[in-house]
């Protein structure tokens, strides 16, 4: 099958652009023929929360064929579909969705594709049906664009349930979020624990791990850590959207605050080895969910996971065996459930064991077998 992707691809950082690399590689792979459009402009900077939105050391690609596509300039939405048809027969268009602010451009690629090419199928890949903080004018935006695409494909059937909310009619299937395998190993604990300078007295060391929005729940945590034991520490690994004053503020209440060890920027894959080596368990406190990368990069360190019970973060955890579900937004009962982990007698091995028939079927290979 010929098939055009339009969406964020390296050197763009983040989550999705690395499921983007990996699911072009998995589809190749399948035999499929890929080809991929990347944004000249992604966020307009006014939108953008962070410091930086390419990989470090690199700046966005310039309009080109390869890269045409600009968030706000609808003549770009044009020209992308014409670059996509001019490939020759596309079976294909896959539109990778995840936030509100890109739903206009993209909208504008699938309604050219459809008046240009009426046989090629438009396909929506939705990471989310609204943005995580987003507002009511983000579901009419969302709206439209699933007006416009042929049918759409999910990864958790909490965003299955909120598209169908939004477009009843949409034909869906709904996939998973495959699981990483690309990561360098992890270092060992000591070493690992040892660079970031967490001291021996350390027993057990909990993680937080990826972008710091509200929707996640770090406040939440935070307020948990006067809950934890004494050996207990904490690393907050990722970068802030937002101002960090009011994280600071709980940091410096906290009973636990000199066992709080902070990294507050983006953390590229290479530092991955040592942030999860360092690590006995991952923690999502997230207060509203569809699903996690962090989740899938847990996995594949052989973390357990303490999580909030919302979207799809149950699916991956099995209770008391692989980790723990808690109430969203629960500071106590959040604290107490770190604490019950690390007091429990719990076998690494088992853990292992389980994760490895997770990560069997929710490979990349499987993944791409059942995306088309």
């Amino acid at each position: 099958m010929n098939i055009a992707i339009a969406s964020t691809f390296f050197p763009y950082r983040g989550g999705i652009a690395q499921f983007n690399d990996q699911m072009v590689s998995a589809l190749k792979a399948n035999g499929h023929k890929v080809k991929c459009y990347n944004w000249s402009r992604q966020y307009p900077a006014l939108l953008f929360p962070g410091v930086a939105q390419t990989v470090s050391g690199t700046v966005r690609p310039i309009s080109s064929p390869e890269a045409p596509m600009d968030s706000i300039s609808p003549n770009s939405w044009r020209k992308t579909a014409k670059a996509i048809l001019s490939e020759g027969e596309v079976d294909m268009v896959l539109l990778p969705f995840w936030h509100s602010a890109l739903a206009p451009a993209l909208r504008g690629v699938a309604r050219a594709i459809n008046k240009l090419s009426p046989n090629t199928k438009v396909v929506a890949l939705m990471h989310n049906a609204t943005s995580h903080d987003g507002k009511a004018s983000d579901k009419w935006l969302t709206r439209r664009f699933l007006n416009r695409v042929d049918s759409c494909i999910t990864l958790s059937q909490s965003v299955t349930d909120s598209v169908h909310k939004l477009s009843p009619n949409l034909p869906n299937k709904t996939l998973f979020h495959p699981l990483f395998d690309h990561y360098p190993c992890a270092l060992p604990k000591n070493e690992a624990r040892k660079e970031l300078g967490i001291p021996d007295s350390a027993k057990h060391v909990a993680l937080f791990f990826g972008l710091i929005r509200p929707y996640k729940g770090l406040a939440t945590l935070l307020e948990a850590t006067n809950y934890l034991a004494d050996n207990t520490h904490l690393i907050i690994a990722g970068e802030c959207y937002g101002s960090w004053l009011p994280y600071e503020k709980l940091i410096s209440e906290s009973k636990a605050s000199s066992r709080i060890h902070v990294l507050n920027r983006f953390i590229p894959d290479i530092e991955l080895p040592v942030i999860f080596g360092a690590a006995d368990l991952v923690v999502l406190p997230y207060l509203h969910a569809s699903q996690s990368g962090v989740t899938a990069t847990a996995i594949h360190y052989n973390l357990p996971i303490i999580a909030s019970n919302v979207g799809d973060l149950p699916s991956s955890i099995s209770q008391n065996i692989t980790g723990d579900l808690v109430q969203p937004g629960n500071i106590e009962k959040l604290g107490k459930a770190i604490n019950n982990w690390f007091s429990g007698n719990h076998d690494l091995e088992t853990v292992k064991n389980e994760y490895a028939s997770i990560k069997n079927s929710k490979s990349w290979t499987s993944f791409a077998s059942q995306l088309v």
